[in-house]
Parts: C-alpha cells; structure tokens; sequence
C-alpha cells in the first residue's frame, strides 16, 4: 500500500468511527431524554401531556422510529452509501442555524418550549455537527466520498 493509501484508509475508518460514535451517542441521548423528561417529546409532537399517562404510545412510537432511522444511517455509514455521505454534509451544515436560535432563545428573542439545558445540549450537538461537516468537506476536497477516492475523468 502506498502512503496516500494508508492515509486515505486511515481518514475512512475515522470518519466512520466518528459518525457511528455520534449516532451512538444521539440515540443514547434520545433514550435518556425520553426517560428523564419525555414531556419533551410531547411538545414536541404537539400532544397534550396527561399526568396520568407519562410515556404516551405515539410518544414511544416516535422514539422506535427514530432509533431504527439512526440504525439505517449506522448502516449506510458503514455500506459507504454516496447519497448519504451528501444528505449528512448537508444536513450537519445546516444544523449551523440551530446555534442562533439557540441564543436567541435563550435571551428571549424567540420563545423556548424547552428546559434550558435541554436548548444548551442542543446547541452543542449543533456546534459538534458542523465540525463534522467542515471535516467531511474537507475529506471530500482531499480525498473523495467516504475518503474511497476520487472518480477519474474519463476522455471521449
């Protein structure tokens, strides 16, 4: 293997590692949302909450569905899936907007339906995701998709 191999490996198996540890963690956070304060969820899917029901079936419902969405990325991460390397970069530098909204939030610019702390982990995964984002940019310019390489320019 060629130096530039190695490298070009080495980048892969990074960038994997690092986005199935982020997924690993969000759906984790989801879970430990979901037990701690799962009125979260209810506002969210504009539910009314009931103190008599606490972990309301579309509530969990939701829940299933995005961790089974989170498992399908972990896959596609893993599979290499080009559309998904493009729907990630896409996504993560847009999370950027949530980091305004945040602040705003907080300062009471725009109402919160939210804990504090929970509006400061969000920002936070924010700020990580578009560290993600630049790197994969990055990886993109320097080594291709996924870091697998380039696509050569083929002559008519």
């Amino acid at each position: 293997m060629l130096a530039s191999d190695t490298d070009q490996h080495l980048v892969l198996r990074r960038l994997e590692r690092v986005l199935i540890a982020f997924f690993v963690l969000a759906a984790l956070f989801l879970l430990v949302v979901y037990f701690a304060d799962p009125s979260i969820y209810t506002k969210t899917l504009l539910l009314q909450p009931s103190p008599a029901n606490r972990y309301p079936f579309q509530v969990t419902l939701f829940l299933i569905g995005v961790l089974v969405f989170i498992a399908v990325l972990i896959v596609g991460v893993l599979q290499h899936w080009r559309w998904l390397f493009w729907l990630l970069l896409v996504a993560f530098g847009f999370s950027s907007l949530e980091i305004p909204a945040a602040i705003l939030q907080l300062s009471g610019v725009i109402p919160d339906l939210f804990p504090v702390w929970y509006t400061l982990c969000r920002m936070g995964v924010a700020v990580l995701e578009v560290a993600i984002a630049v790197w994969m940019v990055q990886i993109y310019r320097h080594y291709g998709i996924w870091a697998i390489g380039k696509r050569k320019k083929t002559s008519l």
